[in-house]
């Protein structure tokens, strides 16, 4: 088998609606997505567990969040993270605040990240992965509490976008090049946390420019050139519902700026499928990915 250019489609939110789980089970069916990663937190949590254990071939991640909805551990425990309405921030942006000021509060994120770990195990699942909604594990003081979790949980993989590899996509969408500057400085200055604690990462990031926008023009331009090692592809399908709805009146800006129907159509589609045959791709998961015991160049010897 052929894995010198290995593909992974993970899909991020897993568990945040019904109609994002469905999506996600479907493009995994009919589509592109190997991968996901379940937000402990999420509205239709239950939901995806039972359609996880409906659909054993989709990869299951852990989606580290302190953003957006309740948390997990009990509040009093973590009353340093929640708003005035004892709710996970809408942003990040409190907790870059602290980390600036020096008042980061590692015991109670610590907290809550065991607890999301806890939640997701006990049902059942164990994950091959670990990720961050909104990026939260990369901000520097939170990837060393991300590494342990996953060291301590025996999650033996982490997502450091170190690569990200969608440079000639970004005249599509120049607004999103400061993102994508400081994403290529968070995963490098989270790679040596990662590498000490022994996990693995991909070589290269797919997917962080065309974010809620990967209609199949995207995946043409990003899929048409593949590159030696292990790839990583994010994607965010979902069915548009009243869940969605309602998560944007309570402040999930985001979801405003999302096309879900075109991301969802792409990456659930037979012609994705095709495109990644055709180009040349070794399509597969975080469980099943040919990591090797050093993991942090690009994979050698892999055909």
């Amino acid at each position: 088998m052929n894995y010198r250019s290995y593909l992974i489609v993970n899909a991020d939110d897993f568990g945040l609606t019904e109609g994002t789980n469905n999506a996600i089970a479907r493009a995994h069916r009919e589509g592109i997505v190997t991968s996901t990663s379940l937000l402990a937190n999420g509205l239709a949590f239950d939901h995806a567990v039972a359609l996880a254990r409906a659909t054993p071939s989709l990869d299951i991640g852990l989606h580290l969040t302190l953003t957006e909805g309740l948390p997990i551990a009990p509040p009093d425990q973590v009353r340093a993270l929640l708003t005035a309405q004892g709710e996970l921030p809408l942003s990040n942006q409190p907790f870059a605040r602290a980390l600036i000021a020096g008042r980061l509060p590692i015991a109670q994120i610590r907290r809550e990240f065991e607890a999301q770990a806890a939640k997701v195990i006990d049902s059942g699942i164990r994950p091959s992965h670990v990720d961050g909604h909104k990026y939260i594990h990369l901000l520097p003081g939170i990837t060393a509490i991300a590494a342990d979790i996953a060291r301590r949980f025996a999650i033996p993989m982490m997502r450091v976008p170190r690569h990200l590899a969608d440079l000639p996509s970004a005249s599509q969408r120049v607004g999103r090049l400061p993102g994508f500057a400081a994403m290529t400085l968070l995963g490098r200055v989270a790679a040596p946390t990662a590498r000490r604690a022994n996990l693995h990462s991909t070589d290269h990031t797919l997917g962080f420019i065309d974010t809620g926008h990967l209609d199949q023009a995207a995946l043409v331009r990003l899929l048409s050139h593949p590159q030696p090692g292990i790839t990583e592809l994010l994607c965010h399908p979902a069915d548009r519902s009243p869940a969605l709805d309602e998560l944007l009146a309570r402040g999930y800006q985001w979801i405003a700026g999302y096309d879900f129907e075109a991301e969802t159509a792409a990456v659930a589609s037979a012609e994705a499928r095709e495109l990644v045959m055709r180009m040349g791709w070794q399509r597969g998961s975080f469980a099943d990915a040919p990591f090797r015991a050093e993991s942090w160049g690009v994979q050698k010897g892999l055909d």
